[in-house]
Formats: structure tokens, sequence, C-alpha cells
């Protein structure tokens, strides 16, 4: 399905906060080679400009590949690469500060951030995510100890969580990757308990769930792709990607418990999916044919007459059908409650069709023994007896003669 391949709007909010500005060497504190390599030293620091700041880079590491000032240019390398948009090479530039500077929070953030959107899912590129994101859970306390008088504390705070979440998806596409998919579930849900307007995490989850074949949580899936697809505020999936997750969503729905069910469900998980991206509420998944089931049981319940003439049909259409009609057929009936259909002629009846389903087509029709004083509402319950006399298996017809209504 569809992936944002840019960095998440964290990497801005975040990093612009975390990253000191880098002071201008001091010649006291460390040593240049010569003045040349103060001059362009120098540049690098004053350059506003990342491409250009590049280039002076290239020049600074081909003429001296080695230096005093190695985290520095490491660390250049790293934000002009960072704002030029040149995500692999940011990676590979923090990957060259973390074996000078282990613990910089900086350089494994941007492999955090950027390691599920680099196009590519090997053994060593999931590994060195997630321990990039286990690294800055590790430090970020430490990192957002001291708030610098510049930065609102709201902004801070958000900076904060922010990293935290972006840590937690890392971590839930890697196990993804793998396929542990219970491990995955956990880190998204920490993903979206801390920011729910995560679309794309919300279709992930929907299915590491969905992967782990558990039918007891398949709601929980259908309500993580049906969020990913209704929610379209910030960080929401691309117009594109919504509209085919939910067709996805919606054919699954449909595709594993029927239509019945579909038309059941599909309204309350998508009240619930445009409410939340993580809901208490449960919703118990059940198919056409068990809601069926269930309905029948309560109609046997609440109408066994009617349920009297439905068995005695499906009894008839059955292989050994012929032989019921035989034992039927010139007997009187057990009492039935059916529903009006017609009635000739209206005002006093002679005959009557009736069915089993309201609206549904003649399946009896009741030759009086003695016409009906008055009319009969059409999808009105009578109840009836006769003496079987005529079957017609398609379309299904019963005919009685002699017949009662009570």
């Amino acid at each position: 399905m569809i992936l944002k391949k840019v960095a998440h709007y964290a990497l801005t909010t975040c990093l612009l906060l975390m990253v000191a500005a880098v002071a201008i060497p001091n010649p006291q504190e460390k040593n240049y080679k010569d003045r040349a390599e103060y001059d362009v030293i120098t540049k690098v620091y004053g350059e506003a400009d990342p491409a250009a700041k590049l280039a002076l880079l290239d020049e600074w590491t081909e003429k001296y590949p080695e230096t005093d000032y190695h985290v520095e240019r490491a660390s250049f390398y790293l934000d002009s690469y960072q704002k030029t948009g040149q995500t692999a090479e940011a990676v590979e530039a923090a990957k060259t500060l973390l074996t000078k500077v282990p613990d910089s929070f900086t350089a494994h953030y941007v492999i955090t951030l950027s390691t599920p959107y680099l196009g590519k899912a090997d053994d060593q590129t999931v590994s060195d995510g997630i321990d990039a994101a286990n690294a800055v859970l590790k430090l970020v306390d430490q990192q957002f100890a001291n708030k610098p008088e510049t930065v609102a504390q709201e902004a801070w705070d958000n900076a904060k969580q922010q990293s935290i979440a972006s840590s937690h998806l890392t971590i839930g596409w890697g196990r993804m990757q793998q396929k542990d998919n219970s491990a995955a579930e956990g880190a998204f849900r920490e993903v979206l308990s801390i920011d729910p307007s995560r679309g794309q995490v919300s279709y992930w989850l929907g299915q590491v769930i969905l992967a782990q074949q558990d039918a007891a949580k398949y709601d929980l899936a259908f309500l993580s792709f049906a969020r990913a697809a209704l929610y379209d505020g910030p960080n929401s999936m691309p117009a594109e990607g919504r509209t085919q997750v939910l067709e996805y969503v919606q054919n699954l729905l449909k595709g594993n418990y029927g239509d019945e069910a579909y038309d059941l469900y599909w309204p309350k998980i998508e009240e619930i999916a445009k409410a939340t991206a993580l809901s208490s509420e449960r919703i118990e998944l059940k198919s056409s044919e068990e809601l069926q089931f269930e309905a029948d049981q309560k109609s046997r319940e609440e109408n066994p007459m009617l349920w009297v003439f439905k068995d005695l049909k499906t009894r008839l259409l059955e292989p050994t059908g012929d032989s019921i009609w035989a034992d039927l057929n010139g007997k009187l009936t057990p009492k039935m409650n059916l529903y009006v259909v017609s009635a000739s002629p209206p005002e006093r009846p002679a005959t009557i069709n009736l069915t089993s389903e309201p609206g549904g087509p003649t399946e009896v029709v009741l030759n009086l023994e003695n016409r009906r004083r008055s009319g009969l509402r059409t999808g009105s319950m009578l109840t009836i007896d006769g003496v079987a006399s005529g079957l017609s298996k398609s379309p299904f017809r019963l005919t009685l003669t002699d017949g009662h209504t009570f």
C-alpha cells in the first residue's frame, strides 16, 4: 500500500529543536593543519546554503581526510544531507557520526526516522533501524532534560513525544519486516497512543493484526484499516492511498463475512474509525450465515407456527421430498402462520395467497372451505390450515383445499 517516501514532519519539528548550532572552531581548542584548512573550515561554518555547504565539505574531506574537526564535519554532512533531501546519504552520514560519537541522539534519530522510507528492508537495514530507535528511547530523557530558553515549552514537549512515537514506529516497521507481528502490533499501538494522526501506522497496524490470523481480533484489523482510509487530517495517507484502503477493507469485510454482515457492521466500524485510532470498543464479528442462524432461532421462539411451514417446505424440497409429499397429500396440515399476499375476492375472500416472508412471493394458495366475512390486509399474518392437494417445487407453491383461518 502507498507509503509516503518523505521524512515525517517530526524530523523538522524535532531535529531543528535538537541539533544545536555548531560554533566556529576555536584555534586554541583544536588544531587545524594549516591556514588553508582554517579557511575552508571558516567557509563551511559561514555557508547557509546546504548544497553549497556539501561542496565545501567535499573539498575539505578531499584535501584533509584527517582532521581534528571530524565530529563537526560529520555533523555538517548529516545536517546538509537532511536539508537537501538526500535521505540515504543522511543515514550514512549518521552512521559515520556514530563511529565518532556513539551516543549522538541526532545520529540515532536520523536513522530512526529515515529507515522505513529508504525503499529497502534487508536484514541489516531493519536491524540498524531498530537499534537506532531503541537508542533514541534510551537517550530521549537526557536529550530533553534542559529546554533552551528560545523554545516554547509546548513545542519542546511535543518534540519529545514525536521522537518517542517515531522510535516506536520504526521498531514496529522493523518487527513487521521480521514477521514478528505481535511485537509490531504493540509498537504501532504505542505510536497511535501518542499521535493518533498517523494514518500509515493505522494501516500497518491492520496488516500485522490480520497477519496473526486470530479471528477474535479481526475487528481490530478492520477498525485500523478503516481509520487509515477515513482519516483525512494532518499526517493522513495520500488521498489515492485512502481510496485504495477503503475499497480493500470493505471488500475484505464482505468477502469474509458476507453482504448482510457488511451492512450490519460497516456503519459501526466507520463511526468508530472516524472518532479514534485506538478504540476500546470491540465488535463481535459474525458471518451472514451465523447472523441468519441466530435470527432464525429467535424467530422460531417468537413464531413457532411460521416455522411449521418453513420446515415443511425445506423437507419437501429435499431429495426425499417426494416421499414426504406422498404422505402429506390429501391430509390436513398442521396450523401455520403466514403473511397475506392477496385475497380473492378482496371483500369476502374464497382464496388467499400467502408467503413465509414479508413481501415475498406466493408460496401457499389456500382455498377456503367457507368464504370469509371480511377482507384481509396485505402483509398481515394469518393462522391457517387446510388439506394438501397440490405441490409445485419450482417455483414452490403448496395448494390447500377446505382451508380454515383462525
